[in-house]
Formats: C-alpha cells, structure tokens, sequence
C-alpha cells in the first residue's frame, strides 16, 4: 500500500476510477510529492471526480424517471434544494442527466471511466440535442474520440464545425467522420 510521502508508481496512475483509485488518493501528502508527479496526481483526481459525476448523473436521472409528473417540476425544485443550486443550475443538471442516461449512453461512459470531464460531457449533450437519434450516435462516437485530447473549447468548435451544413460545392457527407 501506499504511504504518504510515498513516491507514486506507474501502477496506481493506471487504476480506473473508483474504489481502489480513491484509496490510493487519500494516501498521497501533497508537499511531499515531487513536482513532477503534481500532474498525474492532479489528472487522477480529475478522472475519479468525473467516475463521481456520473454516478451523481445516474442517481438524478433515476429520481427524474420517479418523479411526479415523470420529469417534471419537482425534480429540479429536489435537487436544488438538495444540492443548494439556483433552480436554473439544477434544472441544467437534471436535463444532462437524463440526456446521459437516456440519449448519450456513450458519453456516460467516457465520463465513468474519466476519459472526459463533466464539462465535454455537458458540450456533447448540448450540441448534439437537435440531432435524431442515429446521427446523434454517430455524432456521439465520433465526438468521443477525439474529446479526451480536446480542451472544451476545441470540443465546443469541432462539433460546431462538424454539424455545420455542407456549403455549395461540398459533397453532402456527414462532415462528423472526417
């Protein structure tokens, strides 16, 4: 087991989000980690609070599903009050859970499994809503790819840029698999 003080090993930065992630993370003493291991602590910690955000995602889409009437009113006005969020925020939040759930099963992953932040996850939704369901997976996966390297911005753009009609001249190809 780790100790505090203990110089982190190539093994703990490959641990999936989770459990055992967690451990290994409350293990580390900040001041007495060499600088150049600051990052791959710091990136972990991201990893593990995106794991957290989408099981925070699958518990408010499941109080959503519950709700009376399904979805409605009373679930933003729960999770403000249970979270301490303005009614728009909570509102935003159970809208994005559901959409993970129930629209963006993908997406859930790659936030479960730390490969892209709450924030990409809430840039894929937002930007794919308008689309059916089979151009909004093939959107999705597409979008998945390449997001971990992506900053949101980048993210935001590159969606934008991709479900941007093709112009005169242009085949009409899907321009989300170049």
């Amino acid at each position: 087991m780790i100790r505090p003080g203990d110089h982190p090993s190539a093994a703990w930065a490959g641990l999936a989000p989770g459990t055992v992630l967690n451990a290994v993370l409350e293990t580390f003493d900040p001041p007495a980690l060499p600088r150049r291991d600051l990052p791959r602590v710091a990136a972990a910690y991201q990893r593990q609070g995106s794991h957290l955000d989408a099981m925070q995602a699958r518990i408010i889409a499941e109080l959503a599903s519950r709700a009376e009437p399904p979805g409605g009113a009373a679930t933003p006005v729960t999770i403000a009050e249970a979270l301490h969020l303005d009614l728009d925020t909570a509102t935003e939040l159970v809208t994005l859970a559901v959409d993970l759930v129930t629209g963006l099963p993908a997406t859930l992953a790659a936030l479960d499994d730390g490969r892209i932040t709450l924030a990409k996850a809430r840039v894929i939704a937002r930007r794919t809503r308008r689309l059916g369901p089979a151009t909004r997976v093939a959107v999705e996966a597409v979008a998945l790819a390449r997001a971990p390297e992506l900053t949101e911005p980048q993210l935001r753009r590159w969606l934008d840029d991709a479900m941007t009609p093709p112009e005169n001249g242009e085949n009409g190809e899907a321009r989300a698999s170049s």
